[in-house]
């Protein structure tokens, strides 16, 4: 099976319009939300217990937590899988081991193998419906990292935590980054509900590590852990900058390096040369003079807008603005339109999530900055960097993704060297 045959059917079994954690052929009985993933994990062997998991869940700064623990515990010696997601330009970054993501021909073995599974548990269990493509990748992930003889794998929760796929893990150390207003169609509507889905990933007697959080959200999060028997610890953020930028990473590095400790011996000068090593494409990322970050959130947007503020300096801002529909758009562009000399709403072609550029434009035309419409991102990167002003391309890691693209970047095969 070649990679495009065995990502054309990985994303059969997605229902395109919602993303990879939707499936129209799935059970929606609740016993099946984790149910599938389950299954298919025990079909395949029970990777999962046979290795120490870390899940990561929480509203911002999930991704850069992950990929700090995993390089972090590599430095240590510890060979580390590490499952987040979305991806920036080839979905087999979502599957990484010691920071290499998955070549092309073990991602196509590794799909067949779960095409065989897939079968299997229609057999098994006929009432489960058709696996989504988020729950057979998480399969696909754990199985790997148990076959590439890995001793801990890092697993980034994907939407909410209580019935997300990955859920469905056992994990040593669960870790909860800050909470914020985000798919509150799904999660609820209050921080505390929010906070409380999130809180699902908690375990009896296993370590809870959580960020500083809002009142409200924290409130629900201690309310879980003891009716849960979890061992909560509020991790505060470094009291010294991160090397990557953003004031927002000290509270990340923070977990990580708790997280790992939870785990090994990890010694400080293991921890400098495990955030020193680690590049982290598409979150502030500045390639040929471009800021590449994909704040999608308000919280994360506003984050965005602080390191931003120190960056420019004083210098014009030119903003290249692409969100998905399922996200408040308001909340993303409040922080971050002040900033800008010059606005232009696009696109991602390859997203069919995407809010449409006029429609954009027409948001930013509501809180008082207008915008220039560019249905192509190639358009509106060409014409962002027309003049002298720093040009920052945001909104959603897909279009992150694109822009690298755009800008002759390869596939981010590694995290680090």
């Amino acid at each position: 099976m070649s990679e495009e045959r065995a990502l054309s059917w990985l994303f059969s079994l997605a229902d395109q319009e919602r993303g990879v954690g939707w499936n129209p052929r799935a059970s929606p009985a609740e016993q099946w939300k984790l149910g599938r993933t389950r299954a298919l994990l025990d079909l395949a062997g029970g990777p999962d217990r046979q290795l120490r998991v870390v899940l990561v869940a929480g509203t911002k700064g999930k991704s850069s937590t992950c990929a700090m623990l995993a390089s972090i515990l590599g430095s240590h010696g510890l060979r580390v899988g590490l499952y987040s997601k979305p991806h920036l330009q080839s979905y087999r970054e979502r599957v990484r081991v010691d920071g290499q993501a998955i070549t092309p021909r073990r991602f196509s073995h590794a799909v067949e193998r779960m095409r065989g599974l897939v079968k299997e548990l229609a057999r098994k269990h006929p009432d489960a419906g058709e696996p989504t493509t988020f729950e057979v990748t998480t399969a696909l992930a754990i199985d790997v990292f148990l076959r590439a003889r890995c001793e801990v794998a890092v697993v980034e929760v994907g939407l909410g935590g209580r019935l997300d796929a990955t859920n469905a893990l056992e994990p040593a150390v669960c870790v909860i980054t800050p909470i914020s207003y985000d798919h509150t169609a799904i999660l609820g509507r209050t921080l505390g509900e929010i906070a409380s889905e999130k809180a699902g990933i908690l375990r009896p007697r296993r370590p809870a590590l959580v960020a500083e959080q809002r009142p409200s959200a924290l409130r629900a999060l201690r309310r879980c852990a003891r009716e849960r028997g979890a061992q909560l610890h509020m991790v505060p953020p470094l009291a010294y900058e991160a090397p990557q930028p953003g004031e927002h990473q000290r509270q990340n590095a923070a977990l990580a390096i708790a997280a790992a400790r939870c785990l090994a011996e990890v010694s400080d000068a293991e921890v400098k040369r495990g955030l020193e090593r680690l590049r982290m494409p598409g979150r502030f990322e500045v390639l040929d003079g471009v800021v590449l970050d994909g704040a999608h959130n308000g919280a994360s947007a506003r984050a965005l807008a602080r390191t931003l503020a120190e960056f420019v300096a004083m210098r014009p801002l030119n903003l290249v603005l692409g969100i998905n529909r399922d996200k408040d758009a308001r909340a993303v562009l409040r922080p971050l339109l002040p900033l800008a000399t010059r606005v232009w709403a696009t696109e991602s072609a390859a997203n069919p999530r995407a809010l449409p550029a006029a429609e954009l434009a027409r948001w930013c035309r509501r809180l008082g900055r207008p915008a220039e419409v560019a249905e192509q991102l190639s358009d509106a990167l060409r014409a962002a960097r027309a003049d002298r002003a720093v040009v920052a391309v945001t909104g959603s890691l897909l279009l992150v993704g694109q822009a690298r693209t755009l800008l002759g970047a390869p596939v981010p095969e590694r995290l680090w060297d």
